[in-house]
């Protein structure tokens, strides 16, 4: 008699065990998300949150973007994406001369929008439009100094991206 007295209550034990275990709630092992990146249209980067590793929102453009860049590299920003090719003038006056005329810098990139992929000519201070935004070629650098030739590679062209 004693050992079913025991058996009952061993058995009882496991079974109020087993249902305290079944009805407690445990921690779930979270979800792991990858490390990939999604970049938006303003060339930041966002990266994946929440249970479902979904992307978060790309912010939404508040105005235009300034990019800087050199001949043979690329920068992109609000969709639109440039790659100088190379220096077509540089008639700008140097710092260190009186001048009648200011000149201007001319140069020819490539320039990839929604639509696909043409090379430009972009003239300082000339906004060139796409179909969805206006891309103007701000500022050249450096300055020119009188007597001394600027190497193309030194060149650092500054462009406005805004959206249209």
């Amino acid at each position: 008699m004693k050992e079913y007295a025991v058996i009952i209550a061993v058995l009882a034990l496991v079974l109020i065990g087993g249902l305290w275990a079944v009805n407690t709630p445990m921690a779930k092992p979270g979800k792991a998300c990858t490390q990939e990146a999604k970049l938006c249209p303003d060339g930041s980067a966002v990266g994946r949150s929440g249970p479902n590793c979904e992307f978060a929102a790309c912010p939404s453009p508040a105005g235009p973007v300034t990019l800087e860049v050199r001949i043979g590299k690329e920068v992109a920003g609000l969709g639109v994406r440039i790659a100088p090719i190379s220096l077509l003038q540089d008639s700008r006056c140097p710092i260190d001369v009186v001048c009648i005329q200011a000149g201007t810098v001319k140069m020819r990139a490539r320039l990839a929008s929604g639509l696909g992929t043409s090379t430009q000519e972009f003239t300082l201070g000339r906004p060139i439009t796409t179909e969805a935004e206006t891309v103007t070629l701000t500022a050249v650098l450096p300055q020119p100094m009188a007597g001394v030739k600027i190497k193309e590679s030194e060149y650092v062209f500054r462009f406005e991206i805004a959206k249209r």
